[in-house]
């Protein structure tokens, strides 16, 4: 087995570096909940024993990054974002987190899937520390980046496609959809 990879978020060149290989994920604290990342997201699959029918998130840097976006969605997103709102569009989830660093990391590798930083099912990390024994058998494949969770509670998830919440966070998602339905 080779030796685990630990970083600081001051090592972005070299955290994207190991990203643009496809052949790593690095758990990183995010705006919510410890994350893994990777540019290939079968990693991300694979280290949490994640089923396939569940959706991955896709951090992105830029709200031009989702096409077929109406102008009041884009309106309405822009007063979350970045920040701890997820949203479906043409069945892809989206987030632009409101992480410094995360956002200059996106800048060098381009959007990057994402999920909580946990085994399928259990409860997401609360620090590095706590990463590395739950990743323990799968630390070939991940970058530590440290970090802690800075909340306990995860993204808001809401479903532009069918306009429904599909997980309520620090984010009130109704109020979200009623601000895009009524335009404003």
């Amino acid at each position: 087995m080779k030796p685990i990879i630990s970083c600081t978020f001051f090592d972005l060149e070299t955290i994207a570096n190991y990203l643009k290989t496809n052949k790593f994920a690095a758990i990183v604290e995010t705006d919510t909940v410890m994350g893994i990342i990777s540019l290939n997201a079968n990693l991300i699959y694979e280290c949490k024993n994640r089923p396939r029918e569940k959706q991955l998130i896709l951090f992105i840097s830029n709200l031009n990054e989702i096409h077929d976006l109406n102008e009041i969605e884009k309106r309405v997103l822009k007063e979350y974002w970045p920040g701890k709102l997820t949203i479906i569009k043409n069945k892809k989830s989206y987030r632009i987190p409101n992480h410094k660093q995360l956002l200059k990391l996106i800048s060098l590798t381009g959007p990057i899937y994402s999920s909580s930083a946990n085994l399928s099912g259990a409860e997401p990390v609360n620090d590095i520390n706590e990463a590395k024994k739950v990743f323990s058998e799968q630390s070939q494949k991940i970058i530590f980046v440290d970090g802690k969770r800075l909340s306990t509670n995860p993204s808001t998830i809401i479903d532009l496609d069918n306009f429904k919440v599909i997980r309520n966070g620090i984010i009130d998602g109704n109020e979200v959809l009623n601000k895009i339905k009524e335009g404003k």
